[in-house]
């Protein structure tokens, strides 16, 4: 069995929350050193097949040893983070998104998707935060990189309760 050929191995959940974390502060880098290029670079990086230069520098500091699907994983993640690097926080994805003005039904369509269509729905979603000014990192990092599904599925319930909290708390409020 040669390199290629031999499974991934996967992180664990205390490494994917640091190199989430690790990923983070590699954008929030390229925002202070006004590497604008590399930032764009990011925003339209093709998760599939990444060929960016600054995507590569990064995970050659993060993670020397990912495998293709983490790097694929990487890859969503960082265009994420790279549409708005001002905006990122560690906020609540549920109670930002609520905050934001996003439709229950965008909200639900993001809740059921897996695989490509999740992925899509969360760049979608990132896009209307980025431009609201209010990125919440850790929810992004929670859904794209982490491997064990059922702590997914678990993140999943936790966005919808605090988005529909917020809901409602902005309803009896008005």
């Amino acid at each position: 069995m040669t390199q290629l050929d031999a499974p991934e191995q996967t992180a664990s959940p205390e490494e994917e929350r640091g190199i989430g974390f690790a990923l983070v502060n590699e954008v929030r880098g390229l925002l202070n050193a006004e590497r604008r290029g590399d930032l764009a670079e990011l925003r339209r990086l093709d998760p599939d097949q990444p060929q960016a230069p600054a995507f590569f520098r990064i995970l050659a500091r993060v993670a020397p040893e990912a495998g293709v699907e983490s790097m694929r994983r990487y890859a969503h993640y960082l265009r994420i983070l790279a549409l708005n690097p001002d905006a990122l926080s560690n906020d609540r994805l549920g109670a930002v998104m609520a905050a934001a003005g996003l439709s229950e039904s965008r909200v639900q369509r993001m809740l059921t998707a897996r695989g490509e269509s999740l992925h899509d729905q969360l760049r979608l979603i990132a896009r209307r935060l980025a431009n609201a000014g209010n990125v919440p990192w850790s929810g992004f990092r929670d859904l794209l990189l982490t491997t064990d599904e059922d702590k997914v599925e678990r993140k999943r319930m936790m966005i919808a309760r605090d988005y529909w909290r917020a809901l409602d708390r902005q309803q009896s409020q008005s």
